[in-house]
């Protein structure tokens, strides 16, 4: 009973103590968040102190729960700290360590990302070959996991590093690898990085050609997928100097002024800003605007002084970084490898004493095994269990120490080679001072010599000179008769000019008067149509009236009966004629019912009539100088009213206008014409009976598409390819005069639409109008003249 309660309270006190470090450990986490955000923070408003007591916070409590990820995170940010602080042995100690202890456990996406850092810093200290060796290390790491996206983004580094040290060639070809893995695996970010790095190799080649079609292609790909507006400013700024090397100078500065945008709304950084406008100065001297050449040079100036200085590497001093950092790594490894081998030593340590209390524990339970007075032959068969665990505790001992022997041997090893190493190192170092001191005395033979060259060539340059300013002298006075040349032929040409404005104008004022004679010559085709369609309603209203005539006098009859029958003094004798008249004549409600039926038939007419006029108004007037909301489906009833008289009696007439058809912009009148245009060719080419289809598309509320389909007798390739031409017509002499088709195509031209054609032999035609909705949008039309 006692041992099932002990049990229950220890699964009990499992399970809480379980929950609780659940807890802790997601409050924990918390917390290393919050720090790190803080350090962020702090490292943004440049209180790198603070940040760093933050980071190194942050990291602490990571490795007491033993986060590997956040540990990552921390250590990370402490390593990026102490680079801006320029503590480059603490950043390489931290990021080198990480890597190194990562390695020796196989967590090789940490130890990748480690070397990773440290390549940068190298690279950042300006040890380009030293970087380069250790970016090999991070992307061989990432390889044995087969981390592709990692593989890249080291491609992408070493590829800068080849840049910044502008060894060209090798980050010409590093970078078209990149573009060719991005664009692989579909990357936009690295796609982005290669174009940008290509673009700068480029204009460091000074190669106008290629770098202006790798700029073009990488604004269309900031567009597609959405690239940064730093992005974007730095393209324009680089392309800017291609075209200002190419001597193509006027591009440069269009490109420039682009760029110009965008930095001044703040979205790019004084740096990208600065360049901006160094080289708007050099645009604008090149373009001879000396006043605005002067301006930009002084923003740029300006805008210089408060960033910070940039870094340009000397020979000697890339050989100093080099060696710099190889010191530093050797430091570092050498400081790690101590502290492995101390801890090695301290886990040996504790791992005997473990050794030594378990052996203490078996002794005492084997003392209380002799000492106990029960079940003395269940003693002592525990005894006998205890002495062989004692026995095989005492081989893991012996086990342990010569594990522990052969560790101290492997550490004196370590020792030993770390000796020989640092040896070696030293004996480089010498060799390599030794090389310097010669190369400089090399360098100062080679300035010395330099000097006396440059100094003949000064005095031959001189001689040069002077005959080149007789010679200038000459062409000048040369230069300003070729001026004057040109400006009586730039006299002539403005003259010329004058006559083809004048001449645009006149062929602007012919083509409107041909589009209203085209228009009144259909409406003349129509007449007897339109007479026809306008007499049915005149009848209705000449014969309500007729008979409204009559109803009209019967009840003034009936009214002036009344007014005797009043005048009658007897009411008996008023009741009596009043019954009288009333049975021998219809009644009054007969009189009003077939009054108000008239009334209707005349209204009718009259509307009808009404929608003619209005019809034939839209279609024979000149159009207004600006566009105008309207209907499409107003516009072609207007044409089905005009042109009804081609139609019926023979044709079935099908709409679909579908439904919530927005208003265009547009000039009523001329769209009107197209439509009769249309329905007039759609039924001249249905030989009996037929049908014809107009059809309205709502697409995006953005474009209406209209579309007239027949079934008449279709066309051949030959006539669909001449039908838009002015004066072509298939039509009998008399019937047509071929500027129908080419009129609708101008009209459709200055609506900004699209016009398509589908034909068949036998089967019919469609022709397909494609109109914007919005084409006052944001402007105001320009009148016509």
């Amino acid at each position: 009973m006692s041992r099932h309660l002990l049990l229950l309270i220890v699964v009990l006190w499992s399970v809480g103590s379980s929950v609780l470090a659940q807890k802790g450990s997601t409050q924990d986490k918390e917390r290393i968040d919050n720090l790190l955000a803080s350090a962020k923070n702090n490292i943004n408003r440049s209180n790198l102190s603070g940040a760093l007591t933050q980071a190194q916070s942050a990291l602490e409590l990571a490795e007491s729960i033993d986060n590997v990820q956040k540990s990552w995170e921390a250590k990370n940010l402490v390593g990026e700290i102490y680079l801006t602080q320029n503590d480059f042995q603490k950043a390489i100690h931290i990021f080198l360590e990480m890597s190194m202890r990562s390695e020796k456990v196989n967590n090789f996406s940490v130890s990748a990302n480690g070397y990773l850092s440290l390549a940068n810093i190298y690279s950042h200290m300006g040890a380009f070959a030293k970087a380069n060796e250790t970016y090999e290390l991070a992307y061989d790491q990432f390889d044995k996991i087969d981390y592709e996206v990692g593989m890249i983004e080291v491609k992408a580094a070493a590829s800068l590093n080849h840049l910044t040290a502008n060894n060209l060639d090798k980050a010409l070809i590093s970078y078209n690898k990149l573009l060719d893995l991005a664009t692989k695996d579909n990357l936009a970010y690295f796609k982005l990085i290669a174009h940008d790095g290509l673009l700068e190799v480029y204009q460091k080649l000074k190669d106008t050609k290629k770098g202006i079609e790798v700029g073009t292609s990488y604004l269309v790909l900031i567009e597609k997928e959405g690239g940064s507006e730093q992005m974007v400013a730095n393209a324009h700024n680089r392309m800017g100097a291609l075209y200002l090397n190419n001597n193509e100078n006027q591009l440069a500065l269009e490109s420039l002024q682009k760029a110009e945008v965008i930095g001044q709304s703040g979205k790019t950084g004084d740096k990208i800003l600065s360049k901006t406008y160094q080289l708007l100065s050099q645009a604008h001297d090149a373009l001879n605007n000396s006043d605005l050449s002067t301006q930009y040079n002084n923003k740029f100036e300006s805008l210089k002084r408060r960033l910070p200085a940039e870094t340009n590497y000397h020979p000697d001093d890339l050989e100093e970084a080099e060696i710099l950092a190889r010191e530093l790594e050797r430091t570092s490894r050498a400081i790690i490898s101590e502290q492995q081998l101390a801890q090695e030593e301290a886990e040996k340590n504790k791992h005997e004493d473990i050794v030594s209390d378990e052996i203490q524990r078996l002794k005492l339970l084997e003392h209380e095994a002799l000492v106990g007075n029960r079940n003395l032959g269940h003693t002592a068969l525990e005894a006998e269990y205890i002495h062989q665990d004692l026995m095989v505790a005492q081989h893991e001992f012996e086990s342990t120490e010569r594990q522990a022997e052969i560790l101290r041997y492997k550490a004196s090893l370590v020792r030993h080679q770390l000796e020989l190493k640092v040896a070696e190192e030293e004996k480089l170092i010498l060799q390599q001072q030794a090389e310097i001191s010669e190369k400089r005395q090399q360098i100062y033979l080679v300035i010395g010599g330099a000097f006396l060259l440059i100094s003949v060539i000064l005095g031959v340059e001189y001689v040069r000179i002077r005959k080149l300013n007789k010679l200038l002298k000459s062409q000048q006075t040369t230069i300003h008769q070729r001026n004057v040349e040109l400006q009586i032929s730039n006299a002539t040409i403005m003259e010329k000019n004058a006559k083809l404005h004048k001449a645009h104008n006149e062929l602007k004022r012919t083509q409107a008067n041909l589009i209203q004679a085209e228009k009144m010559s259909a409406l003349g085709m129509l007449t007897a149509g339109i007479a026809h369609e306008v007499n049915n309603p005149i009848s209705f209203v000449s014969n309500g009236l007729q008979i409204l005539d009559e109803n009209i006098s019967e009840a003034f009859d009936t009214l002036s009966t009344f007014e005797q029958i009043i005048q009658l003094n007897d009411i008996d004798d008023i009741k009596s004629n009043y019954n009288i008249h009333k049975s021998e004549n219809q009644s009054v409600s007969v009189l009003k019912k077939d009054t108000a039926d008239l009334l209707g038939d005349v209204k009718f007419g009259a509307t009808r009539i009404t929608e003619i006029v209005d019809g034939l108004r839209i279609f024979s007037r000149k159009d207004e100088k600006k566009f105008k909301k309207a209907q499409l489906s107003d516009i072609i009833e207007s044409a089905l009213l005009i042109s009804k008289s081609k139609y019926k009696g023979r044709i079935q007439i099908i709409k679909d206008y579908g439904n919530n058809m927005p208003s265009i912009d547009c000039f009523p009148g001329q769209l009107n014409q197209i439509f009769i245009n249309l329905i007039g060719n759609a039924s001249d080419a249905i030989e009996g009976e037929g049908w014809i289809k107009l059809m309205l598309q709502n697409i995006d509320n953005k474009y209406v598409r209209a579309i007239v389909q027949d079934s008449g007798s279709g066309m051949t390739e030959d006539v669909k390819k001449k039908i838009f031409e002015p004066l072509y017509t298939t039509k009998e002499s008399g019937k047509g005069t071929g500027l129908g088709l080419s009129i609708t195509t101008d009209i459709i031209k200055t609506h900004r639409g699209h016009i398509d054609v589908r034909s068949k032999v036998g089967v019919g035609t469609a022709f397909i109008l494609t109109l914007q909705v919005d084409l006052m949008k944001g402007k105001t039309q320009e009148a016509e003249s």
